[in-house]
């Protein structure tokens, strides 16, 4: 069990940026009168963000970043390391830590790093760019962006998944205050049925071919609807996953640390699904008063979900008091990353629309 408590932390700020373009559920040109509704109450996601073609998860990350660091008042030379968690990457062989780096105008020894994962990144990236700054020694504050645009990826007519993802980017300010209050981490992985989640064909295992990239290409416009060798989600899996593991977590994470739930003020969710939020909280025994959601507008914003209901659902409690938070994410790999931290009265600006 991977636990890690990382001292001298201040979370300062989290700032969230979406594209323009929502996508009502009530309009998914598939279902038949009522189905829409059906699904709607089920999931608890009504419409979604979803990026157009010129609009990338480094473009919603920048114009979080930007108004972050505007609102905080921090100069660009002051940041010494900036770290991007994706699965959506501008380019192949380009780290978008290395895009935004330029558009922002850090410094040439600004440290950059990216990481490639899915719906616990948050967490992971957390984790990792904190217990880097914890010494204080030389990088003293750091911004974590996250940021996906997975609609892109979505088949057209996929009845199941189509509903569910929107897109989003986040930056959250990161810096070395000695004698704040730690954060607690609980992070691992049940590779084993990573199979819920993978879609196999496209990487260097079986790179794609003339034939399955055209599949793909169809698939994603509507044109083919044969989902039987797309590597679809198995959503049974994935959720006996969630509401068993997810929960336990938590609890191993608060028994390590003697963190008592009781006192709690947020408990933050990865935003997969309203029945998956509600078991989990019910296992938590926590209300739903205390588990803010961004379902409704946004959707399964996969490893952006955690900061990006922060922002939507708790800007004026992170903003005007301290708050005692606890997160966790879970889904591809099967993996998950559950957190405790503390917050000060942070800077959460609105929603940002691109």
């Amino acid at each position: 069990m991977a636990f890690l408590k990382i001292n001298n932390i201040a979370i300062q700020g989290v700032a969230a940026c979406v594209p323009p373009k929502v996508e009502e559920n009530k309009d998914l040109p598939f279902y038949a009168p009522g189905e829409a509704e059906q699904v709607i109450e089920a999931t608890g996601i009504e419409r979604r963000h979803v990026a157009t073609e010129e609009i990338t998860a480094s473009d919603l990350c920048y114009r979080a970043a930007e108004e972050l660091l505007s609102q905080l008042g921090w100069e660009r030379d002051s940041i010494d390391l900036l770290a991007f968690v994706t699965q959506c990457p501008d380019y192949i062989n380009l780290p978008n830590s290395f895009v935004v780096h330029e558009k922002l105008g850090l410094r040439e020894d600004t440290m950059c790093v990216d990481y490639y994962h899915g719906c616990p990144g948050w967490v992971v990236g957390l984790s990792s760019v904190t217990s880097m700054v914890s010494s204080g020694v030389s990088i003293k504050r750091a911004l974590l962006l996250d940021g996906d645009t997975c609609s892109k990826m979505q088949y057209a007519n996929d009845r199941e998944e189509k509903p569910l993802f929107g897109d989003a980017g986040t930056a959250t300010a990161i810096e070395f205050v000695e004698g704040s209050s730690p954060l607690y981490f609980n992070i691992g992985t049940k590779s084993e049925d990573a199979r819920a989640l993978t879609k196999k064909v496209g990487g260097f295992r079986n790179p794609y071919t003339v034939a399955s990239l055209k599949h793909e290409l169809d698939m994603r416009s509507g044109l083919n609807s044969d989902f039987a060798s797309t590597g679809k989600m198995d959503g049974m899996d994935v959720f006996s996953f969630a509401i068993t593991k997810v929960p336990k977590s938590m609890k191993k994470l608060c028994s390590e640390f003697d963190v008592n739930i009781e006192e709690v003020d947020n408990l933050i969710l990865h935003q997969a699904n309203k029945l998956i939020i509600e078991s989990i909280a019910k296992r938590m025994k926590v209300s739903l008063d205390h588990v803010p959601s961004s379902l409704k507008d946004y959707g399964n914003t996969t490893s952006v979900s955690v900061p990006l209901t922060m922002v939507v659902d708790r800007k004026n409690q992170l903003e005007n008091a301290k708050q005692k938070n606890l997160a966790c994410a879970f889904g591809t790999g099967l993996a998950w990353g559950a957190v405790y931290f503390e917050t000060n009265r942070i800077v959460v600006p609105e929603v940002i629309i691109y």
